[in-house]
């Protein structure tokens, strides 16, 4: 996986991104779980760094054809920004090598990223690859940019190996069947035990000022990244990093973009069966130099909004009520509902720095499903209590019910000692995808966390 990065103080101009998700093949058999997840999560990213939604462009599984992939960088990348305007690239999916033609790599080998219209051609002597975007064509791509501030991502792997899939033992979510971002298609290439090196990590004046660009590498170039269900745990990692600094007020810099990613892998992956880690190259100043962050306070967080999204486009209304109007840390929550219809109820609370913890279902009550009528939760029945914590602050509580199964606590992120789960960009996509399919049944309630003695 590439990230270049570009980055400057100035206003915005005709800052763009372009981000590309391949996880379905129109020649290939082969399929990768959770990349639209990974460009659900790399649009919100791209948002937190600044770029405004009119200039994010997404290319997916069909959309993401070498004609249009290379159009899009063309016009969209090349011919449509300025030396001041920043560019963001991001690719996820599967990576592999092809032979090299005009015999550059020192290996051998040149180091491709598959796009939609991949297909395995046969030479006279070994396969190849054809619809894929070559390291030598994209770093000709880069050469061109007039930007001065590109960031690049790529979550791929470039290291031949016949290994498609894994179980790991993660911390916080399931990633069974893990699957491996390598295509591996010829027993020529996995023979040829090529390190994979994309030719964007090897600048021609390493770290000097004329580079345009920093990139950050998912993995080294003897190492697999990965991708589950939950979206590719690379690109899981910067999402978390960047709403971690842009909730906390916090700088963060590429360079710090890169450990901390690096930590997040660490702590998520306990299993010694695949451990992968972030590189970084590029323009050592760029690599220094603070990202812009959006702010994700007073009520600007995107899950506040795209929670807000949902309950407007809601098909019908749910009654949800408080049994306070303010509360303090360490009081007793309960939340009374009307339910019209039976179905599946998820409660989620947002605070004041976008973080969404999942009320209902959790640990105590793993179901969602629930009867029509009114609900109080935690009722008499249910061995235990909902205390208000954390961040002090206004907090948003949506209830959803859905017709069918959705539970967003067994999707959550979480540990095996947590009682209450986070919202994952699972979760959330599943909510989205139930509200264009069946409709939802929603409300919400607003109400305020203070300090002991703060509620009068």
């Amino acid at each position: 996986m590439i990230i270049l990065l570009a980055m400057t103080t100035r206003a915005q101009g005709e800052d763009r991104a372009l981000l590309v998700g391949v996880g379905r093949y129109e020649n290939l058999a082969e399929k990768l779980s959770g990349i639209s997840l990974d460009i659900q999560m790399m649009s919100e990213f791209a948002r937190i760094l600044g770029f405004e939604n009119k200039a994010i462009k997404v290319l997916e599984h069909e959309e993401a054809s070498t004609q249009q992939v290379v159009t899009a960088v063309e016009n969209w990348l090349i011919k449509g920004v300025g030396p001041e305007d920043r560019v963001l690239f991001y690719f996820s999916g599967h990576g592999s090598q092809i032979p090299d033609d005009n015999r550059d790599e020192d290996d051998a080998f040149d180091e491709v990223l598959l796009l939609y219209d991949a297909a395995i051609k046969q030479q006279e002597r070994h396969s190849t690859l054809t619809g894929v975007l070559v390291d030598d064509d994209f770093s000709a791509m880069l050469a061109r940019m007039k930007s001065r501030n590109v960031f690049v991502i790529l979550d791929a792997c470039h290291s031949g190996s016949a290994t498609r899939s894994l179980r790991l033992n993660p911390r916080s979510f399931s990633v069974n069947d893990a699957q491996v971002k390598f295509f591996s298609y010829s027993p020529y290439i996995e023979a040829a035990g090529g390190r994979g090196r994309f030719d964007a990590m090897e600048p021609d004046n390493p770290g000097m000022a004329d580079d345009n660009y920093v990139v950050i590498t998912a993995c080294r170039d003897d190492e697999k990244t990965v991708a589950t269900a939950q979206g590719s745990i690379f690109t899981l990692g910067l999402r978390q990093v960047v709403r971690s600094a842009a909730m906390a007020g916090e700088q963060l810099t590429p360079a710090e973009l890169k450990r901390q990613a690096t930590r997040f892998i660490r702590e998520q992956i306990r299993s010694g069966a695949i451990r992968f880690h972030p590189q970084i190259a590029g323009n050592s100043d760029l690599q220094q130099r603070p990202l812009q962050l959006v702010s994700l306070g007073e009520g600007r967080g995107f899950v506040r909004q795209a929670m807000e999204t949902l309950v407007k486009k809601s098909n019908e209304t749910i009654w949800i009520e408080l049994n306070k109007s303010c509360f303090e840390i360490g009081d007793a929550l309960e939340i009374s509902l009307w339910i019209t219809e039976p179905g599946y109820l998820n409660i989620i609370s947002i605070d004041s720095v976008d973080q969404a913890t999942i009320l209902f279902p959790n640990q105590y009550h793993p179901r969602s499903n629930v009867n029509r009528g009114r609900i109080t939760i935690p009722d008499g029945h249910m061995n235990y209590a909902l205390m208000a914590g954390g961040r002090t602050g206004p907090r948003q509580i949506t209830a959803f019910v859905t017709q069918s199964p959705l539970n967003t606590y067994a999707n959550g992120f979480k540990t095996p000692a947590d009682v209450l789960a986070t919202l994952s960009p699972h979760s959330s996509r599943s909510l989205a995808l139930r509200q264009k399919q069946e409709g939802l049944a929603a409300g919400r309630v607003t109400t305020r966390i203070r300090q002991k003695g703060h509620c009068r």
